[in-house]
């Protein structure tokens, strides 16, 4: 809740300062044409419905004729519609954009359509499909947080590394979220020498929270003292807010992605297509950035407390189908995360 009132002040705010004129096509002429002609464009996303909401105002601004149609769902729901509904010869939906694990579930399923990015090279590396499949919507990094005020009252001082938290004295102070099998796969894709830091990690008994909100609002309330699972963007929007947390950017970073894409026998393909460019274009990212989403555009300013490619970061691959559910069942054992 606290998350949702925050991100809708943002997108109002958003809509007040950026230009609202049509902008002018960056797809084909031929194909404006036949997306005004189709007038709908269905979006299956995982966005949280304020942020949603906005970037849908702010393209049919900016694209009129043009009707967004959004069906937001889970990321364990994501994947089983799509396919199911495929299966059955139903062509409901034109786009879809979420987790990139998820995503790839859909990708090696065979449902995504190819639909090359015109400006991929604006991208950075990694952020875009080499074979035209998809691209980044926008980024999650993971952070090192900590609470200044519970850290005092415990006499430690703020953890410089990951690696600190291997330390005797963290021992029962770190809170993990048991969701983040993001950042469990993307720091043994790093380094396969990080399975020696989890074993130690977890002999420091972390308490389990239930995603990277209720981490960072349970660091907060002083519930642990630390915590390696927190998104960069609820760390930032807290601290500038005066709450009780700080954080840094790990080395190397892990960089989550969240990819879009044109589903196969789309009902609108060219609604679709046009629909993707303008969320992939400068302007688009720009419009994201301004909501507190990341974007992997080079020629979008950053947010450089959260996301300064020149430091060193890591770009978070999904693992391949037949080794995902051992890597969960390695994730929650280690942890003692009930399955």
């Amino acid at each position: 809740m606290r998350r949702t009132v925050r991100i809708l002040a943002l997108a109002v705010a958003a809509v007040a300062v950026l230009r609202l004129e049509p902008l002018a096509a960056a797809v084909p002429p031929d194909v404006e044409a036949a997306a005004k002609r189709e007038g709908t464009v269905v979006w299956y996303t995982t966005m949280v419905v304020p942020t949603m909401n906005a970037i849908i105002r702010r393209f049919q601004e900016t694209h009129p004729g043009i009707t967004v149609q959004p069906l937001r769902m889970g990321s364990d729901q994501l994947p089983a519609r799509i396919m199911t509904e495929q299966r059955a010869g139903k062509y409901n939906a034109d786009v879809v954009s979420g987790d990139d694990f998820q995503f790839h579930q859909l990708l090696e399923a065979g449902v995504i359509a190819r639909n090359p990015y015109s400006e991929a090279n604006k991208y950075i590396k990694g952020t875009v499909d080499p074979n035209g499949y998809w691209t980044n919507q926008f980024a999650n990094t993971t952070v090192l947080a900590w609470n200044p005020e519970r850290l005092k009252a415990d006499g430690l001082k703020p953890p410089r590394s990951l690696d600190d938290l291997t330390k005797p004295e963290w021992k029962g102070k770190i809170g993990l979220d048991a969701g983040a099998l993001n950042w469990y796969v993307g720091l043994l894709q790093a380094s396969p020498r990080n399975a020696e830091f989890f074993k130690k990690l977890a002999a420091n008994k972390p308490i389990l929270t239930t995603g990277h909100t209720d981490t960072a609002v349970k660091l907060e309330a002083g519930e642990f003292d630390v915590s390696p699972t927190v998104y960069g963007y609820l760390a930032d929007n807290e601290k500038r807010k005066g709450r009780a947390i700080d954080f840094l950017n790990p080395r190397p970073l892990l960089v989550s992605l969240n990819p879009i894409g044109l589903l196969k026998n789309a009902p609108h393909p060219n609604a679709a297509r046009v629909f993707i460019d303008w969320l992939l274009s400068k302007d688009g990212q720009t419009y994201m950035e301004s909501l507190g989403e990341q974007s992997s555009r080079t020629d979008v300013p950053w947010n450089p407390r959260l996301w300064d490619p020149k430091q060193p970061f890591f770009v978070v691959r999904p693992p391949e189908e037949a080794q995902y559910g051992q890597i969960v069942q390695q994730f929650r054992s280690l942890f003692g995360i009930p399955g």
